[in-house]
């Protein structure tokens, strides 16, 4: 991205004290890790140390793509697919680390850019998803299984919470007004962890499309309710779009109606690396909004 640009980018997306490194360094540092851990993979693709472990459950061997269970890594393309998900979890915890420097956040007029706490939430939340969805394709057991889906709930709800903080961004205690950023944020990590260790266990198929909807309802609904507020809709929009897509090739891929078992292009990776794009462009949506909240630092 040219330096003029990624000044208008800057200028567009409330990233006040950031540099271009923010984007560029989770990219090439994570394709350098990648390069070496492939090495290693190809080193040792025909160990299988995973046939001793509880096995995944449910639709997890029903992907299109052909289970080598006698190798290293199970289903390679929707393993290694998982790469975008650790690329943008780095770039939100970059940029959260470098809103938090910022001396001057308490006066932007962006609620991610001035509350980092989300955005490190969202990141590390991103990035337990892309690890655990990583290990749950490479190995194909109960245990990665459980990260893999508490995962993608750990990531709705810290968008959830957020989009509750724009809604609600304070609070009275004691007669004083005060920003319901930190309630918000432990009530999101106590239901990271209730997850975790119960409630992850209700049928996905019902649960995740419930939070996917209750996000982006929310979201549009909130667009007509918060006023003096201003942000790139389309955005919005774009990734809704783009997660029904990635749905729609999900539903082809685990019903072996867009099928090629040995092909290095299965339907699955895909719906990873659109699901990609689809929160990238959602976070986007966030930073380019611009409102006045009556929150206080």
């Amino acid at each position: 991205m040219p330096l003029l640009s990624f000044e208008k980018f800057k200028e567009d997306f409330n990233l006040n004290n950031h540099r271009l490194r923010v984007l560029t360094w989770p990219l090439f540092g994570t394709l350098i890790f990648s390069t070496g851990l492939f090495f290693i993979y190809k080193l040792n693709q025909y160990l299988s140390p995973w046939q001793n472990w509880i096995q995944a459950i449910g639709n997890s061997r029903n992907y299109c793509e052909l289970n080598r269970l006698d190798q290293l890594i199970v289903q390679p393309s929707n393993t290694w697919s998982n790469l975008g998900y650790i690329i943008i979890a780095f770039i939100f915890i970059g940029i959260a680390k470098n809103d938090l420097q910022y001396s001057e956040r308490k006066n932007v007029n962006n609620l991610l850019a001035k509350f980092p706490g989300f955005s490190y939430l969202i990141g590390f939340s991103t990035l337990y998803m892309g690890i655990g969805s990583f290990m749950f394709h490479a190995t194909l057991t109960y245990f990665f299984q459980k990260l893999d889906q508490t995962g993608m709930y750990f990531l709705l709800i810290s968008f959830i919470a957020y989009t509750l903080f724009k809604l609600f961004p304070t609070i009275s205690i004691n007669g004083k007004i005060k920003s319901s950023h930190s309630i918000i944020l432990w009530g999101a990590i106590t239901l990271q962890v209730l997850f975790f260790l119960f409630l992850w266990k209700i049928p996905i198929n019902i649960l995740f499309p419930t939070l996917t909807l209750t996000f982006f309802i929310s979201n549009f609904i909130l667009i007509n309710k918060v006023k003096k507020s201003d942000s790139i809709i389309g955005l919005l929009k774009a990734s809704f779009i783009t997660l029904l897509v990635a749905y729609t090739i999900w539903i082809l891929d685990i019903t072996n109606r867009l099928c090629s078992p040995t092909s290095i292009f299965q339907g699955h990776a895909v719906w990873h690396i659109l699901n990609t794009c689809s929160i990238f462009l959602a976070y986007l949506y966030y930073r380019s909004e611009e409102f006045y909240p009556t929150a206080n630092d």
